[in-house]
Order: C-alpha cells, then structure tokens, then sequence
C-alpha cells in the first residue's frame, strides 16, 4: 500500500510538472532573422531657412529592412536601413537612414511558455547614419541640397515568434543625431547671396515607431 501511494505520488508530480516542459530550449531563438518594416519617422528639420517653410511633414511614412542575427537568444547584433520620402508642391524630399544596433531580448517564463507562441520584449542601442536630399531654395539654380547626420540611437518594442519561424512586432527609437548644415548661393532681387543657410544643422532627435513583419531562421 505504501508503495502504491509512492507511485500515485510519483506521477502526479510529474503531471504538474508537464507545462514545465513547454517552455523554450536553450537555442530556440538563435541564428538569422530577416523583416520587412513600415511606420512613420520623424522630420522637423527640413525648415528652409529664408523662406521660413517646412517643406515636408513633420512625420512622414517610412519603409525598411533589417537583418539580424541572434548570436545567443537574449543577444543579437542588427542591421537596418529605413527610406521616407514626401512631395510637396513639385519638391520631393529623400530621407535614408542607417542604423548599428546591439539588441537585447528578456526571455521570460511567463511570455514564452507556450506550445508555439515566443513573447520577447525588446532593448537596443547602437549607432544611427542619416543623409537627406532636400529640395532646394526656389532663388538658387540647385535643385536639391543634401546633408547628414549621426549619432546614438535607443529604442524599445516587443517581438513575437510563432511556429519557430514566423517573426513580427513593433518597436519605437529615437535617433540623436548631429546634422550638418545645408548652404546654396542664391540670387534674391538680382543681388547675389553666396552661401546662404537652407537647412540649419545641429541636434535633432528623431523619433521612429515601425511595424515589422520577416522570418527567424
């Protein structure tokens, strides 16, 4: 009788201990990933200087595309590139950035104690690159004026993982970036302006919230 209770016992622990069980492998969210972003970015800079204009909106939509690589499961080292463009009266701005990133996942019981469902929130930071070809002043014979930018970037969101293959989520960042400035020489009322400011440089944070949708190899 006594061994019998010690087999009933026995089992039931290792009923209770099944969903244990579930929870993901060492390994699960290693190697490649590849996904297809859209969102919006900010772009408050692209204020012409003598007209005193904005020339496009102050977000624009934006597409992108990263790969990553998931050296451990809570680690991956990334790569992204993002484009925006907007027109406006006949003027089209090109905005092309490039972001470094080191990211981390915080893996949890709670989030990825699933059958096929990994929830993983999201922290990175790295490096930020941004060039913008901007439309020109109307008094000068150059259509378009390019500058660029660089510095920190942060950002936050949360990942999901389905069927070990399928990956998707959102995430926000800001760019702290250092612009350059933006000169044309111009001619206003037949006077010649040489080397005249357009778009004022400096600091310009940026702020980015994208959807994403891509693959986890």
């Amino acid at each position: 009788m006594r061994r019998l209770i010690q087999i009933i016992f026995f089992s039931a622990t290792i009923i209770v201990a099944l969903p244990c069980s579930a929870k993901p492998l060492k390994g699960f969210n290693t190697g490649p990933y590849l996904y297809l972003e859209g969102g919006i970015v900010q772009s408050d800079f692209d204020i012409d200087q003598q007209s005193g204009e904005q020339v496009g909106e102050k977000f624009e939509p934006s597409m992108g595309l990263t790969f990553g690589w998931n050296i451990w499961d809570c680690f991956s080292a990334e790569l992204e590139g993002r484009y925006a463009t907007d027109r406006t009266e006949n003027k089209r701005e090109h905005l092309v950035a490039a972001n470094a990133y080191g990211k981390y996942f915080l893996i949890l019981d709670a989030l990825t104690d699933f059958k096929s469902l990994r929830i993983m929130p999201t922290f990175k930071g790295g490096i930020s690159f941004h060039v913008a070809s901007m439309p020109g002043n109307p008094n000068s014979t150059d259509t378009a004026v390019t500058t660029f930018g660089v510095g920190p970037s942060f950002g936050a969101g949360f990942s999901f993982l389905i069927a070990e293959y399928l990956f998707f989520g959102f995430d926000v960042k800001e760019d702290l970036l250092f612009l350059t400035d933006a000169h044309q020489d111009l001619t206003v009322g037949g006077a010649a302006v040489p080397h005249a400011l357009i778009y004022k440089g400096g600091f310009h944070p940026q702020f980015t919230a994208m959807g994403f949708i891509g693959v986890h190899f």
